[in-house]
């Protein structure tokens, strides 16, 4: 039993690989590919893994991208359903500082909302101030994950 379905998923794993190299970019290559397995149909990365892949492969641009991670730490139900999912992401620290190190990189719409959940943190008009890095403040913003 357990051989036939791993049989059935190397085989669905195969056929999604095909089905989604022969996507147009941009029409959702991933949802076949990496977001669903064939035998439960759930998906097989995490919401920080789906939203990574999709601004690696330019269907999302970089402020989008943090926004929809964002989401996903301190919003999950706000994420578009192509970046859901059920497997856990590994922790939401990495996002929160490359949030604050690249502030200036989002766009002012984006900062705004994501400016909800994360401090930015310094001096915004002078780049990637991170002058407020103390222990503190790292323990406020993983108290703020939990």
């Amino acid at each position: 039993m357990r051989n036939a379905a791993l049989v059935v998923l190397i085989a669905a794993s195969v056929l999604a690989g095909c089905a989604a190299h022969e996507a147009p970019p941009g029409e959702g290559a991933v949802d076949v590919a990496a977001r669903a397995d064939a035998v439960g149909g759930e998906p097989s990365l995490s919401s920080l893994s789906l939203i990574e892949l999709a601004v690696t492969e330019g269907r999302l641009d970089y402020s989008t991208g943090m926004l929809y991670k964002t989401y996903s730490l301190f919003e999950p139900m706000s994420l578009p359903p192509e970046y859901e999912s059920s497997v856990p992401s590994k922790g939401g620290t990495a996002v929160i500082l490359e949030v604050q190190r690249n502030w200036n990189r989002l766009s002012p719409d984006h900062r705004a909302e994501i400016e909800l959940y994360i401090e930015p943190i310094g001096d915004q008009d002078e780049g990637t101030a991170l002058d407020d890095v103390t222990p503190d403040r790292l323990d406020h913003e993983r108290d703020q994950l939990d």
